[in-house]
């Protein structure tokens, strides 16, 4: 058979075999009758044997085997959130529907959770907005006063000017009327001094000199004097306010510098907002997803659960396997012998629990697995196409798979084919005897073989012999007409 290996050869010779015993059986019981008949009359020559001639007709290739009912979708559900569990619906083997809550959350905690999670977004945002609010204030108090303080300076620089002009010019009044005094006190005094005492002019003179010393003690207590001293002292005074509100002003600018947010503290208040404000998200969004429960998103059985009413789970904890009940596929392993067969596509018959449903080759792995017997096995899976809710995972099933057809080809019953290291082969009969006829087989089932080459309608093949045959062996023929399968 082409593209059989020997293996596949003795695979379909123990079918042969399977089968021969009944023939032989019925064969037997026709040889005795001849060998009655022969006793009875002339002798016939060589071994008896019953042949057949090969007839057209369609043929179906099928493999038959089992395997096991499974999802084709599983899902393992984790825990979305950390939280206690309220109420665990469902356990290992109950059938759920779309939509059908499984478990859910105790929101109490939940709900203080998102409350101090809210509290806490607050408290940061006004933070955030005080912090802010701080940071313009100390921002206008340092514009105030390093505006005041541009003003301050020049106004003191403004003012000790003016001070210096009234204290040169009252120091420059001094001076000229101490001089004038002076020259005059001299020249009286040298008068004075050529004019006889107790004379009138005499007199005169001392009076003037009198009057001189008189004005030179009064001299700095004159009005001019007294109003230039005030204004000095009303200048001095302003110059000390200004210079007081000056170290305010250069106070203020130290201290609202200082308190300044830079870039880093802006840049530490911003991320803190928004860190408190994605913790109250992912809050927030925990709680409603809590709030929902656990659903299932598909029919499906319940294979596992580890999940109790009233226990803590951290996110990420297993809780739940479903599988998928209207997703199902048949697994099973397929031989070498089998795989070659193979295609994806390939109808099937599924069988469980006395129910026939229909399937196709849906998956064939790219790896064999050796079993316990070290035998390298393929894993494929049959996509159910019509499921329905009464099949049970895990029970087994019955597989008729349909891989190749052949029509209006050329048919022979497995019993009459051999196989040697040569290949496949017939024994048929020419002009007699018995002739070793090499053929290449095509698809078989269970009873027929395709021939491809090697063999025509009109060629008598030989089926069964009572004894060995060998090639130009005479032979006694007792027909056999193969039905059309």
């Amino acid at each position: 058979m082409a593209g059989d290996t020997t293996e596949t050869k003795k695979k379909r010779h123990k079918k042969k075999r399977k089968k021969l015993p009944i023939i032989i059986a019925v064969i037997a019981v026709v040889l005795i009758a001849f060998r009655v008949a022969a006793g009875m009359g002339a002798a016939q020559p060589g071994a008896y044997v019953t042949t057949i001639s090969a007839v057209r007709g369609d043929l179906q290739e099928s493999i038959s085997t089992s395997g096991t009912v499974m999802s084709e979708e599983v899902k393992v559900i984790f825990a979305p959130v950390s939280g206690t569990l309220a109420e665990v619906n469902v356990e290992a083997g109950n059938a759920v529907k779309a939509g059908e809550q499984l478990i859910s959350y105790d929101m109490d905690k939940m709900e203080k959770t998102l409350r101090q999670s809210a509290l806490q977004l607050e408290k940061s945002m006004a933070g955030y907005d005080n912090a802010v609010a701080r940071d313009s204030q100390n921002q206008a108090e340092l514009r105030e006063a390093t505006i005041n303080l541009g003003v301050l300076n020049q106004q003191i620089e403004d003012n000790k000017a003016y001070l210096k002009v009234l204290q040169d010019n009252l120091s420059q009044s001094q001076r000229e009327t101490s001089n004038a005094l002076a020259a005059e006190s001299f020249e009286l005094q040298r008068r004075l001094q050529e004019l006889t005492p107790g004379t009138k002019e005499y007199e005169e003179v001392s009076a003037e000199i009198a009057r001189n010393s008189y004005i030179q003690q009064i001299a700095g207590s004159s009005d001019y004097v007294a109003q230039m001293q005030k204004e000095i002292g009303d200048v001095q005074e302003r110059i000390a306010e200004y210079e007081e509100y000056k170290a305010r002003m250069e106070s203020q600018k130290t201290t609202s510098e200082a308190a300044m947010m830079n870039s880093y503290d802006k840049t530490q208040q911003d991320v803190d907002n928004e860190l408190a404000n994605l913790s109250y998200q992912e809050t927030e969004e925990e709680y409603y997803i809590a709030k929902k429960g656990i659903v299932a998103e598909f029919d499906a059985i319940v294979t596992e659960c580890s999940a109790i009413s009233g226990a803590g789970v951290n996110s990420g904890m297993q809780l739940l396997t479903l599988e998928n009940s209207q997703k199902l596929k048949i697994s099973f392993d397929a031989s070498k012998y089998d795989i070659e067969k193979l295609e994806l596509g390939q109808k099937a018959d599924v069988v469980i629990s006395g129910r026939t449903y229909q399937g196709e080759v849906s998956k064939i792995n790219r790896m064999a697995v050796r079993n316990a017997s070290n035998t390298p096995m393929v894993g494929v899976e049959i996509h159910l196409t019509d499921a329905d809710d009464t099949i049970i995972l895990g029970m087994d099933a019955k597989l008729t798979i349909y891989t190749k057809k052949a029509e209006n080809a050329l048919l022979i019953p497995v019993e009459a084919i051999n196989a040697d290291r040569e290949g496949d082969f017939l024994y048929v009969i020419e002009n007699g005897v018995v002739v070793r006829r090499s053929i290449v087989c095509g698809i078989s089932s269970d009873v027929y073989a395709e021939v491809k080459e090697g063999l025509t309608e009109q060629d008598e093949i030989i089926l069964t012999s009572y004894s060995d045959l060998e090639e130009g062996m005479a032979v006694t023929v007792i027909s056999a007409q193969p039905t059309v399968p």
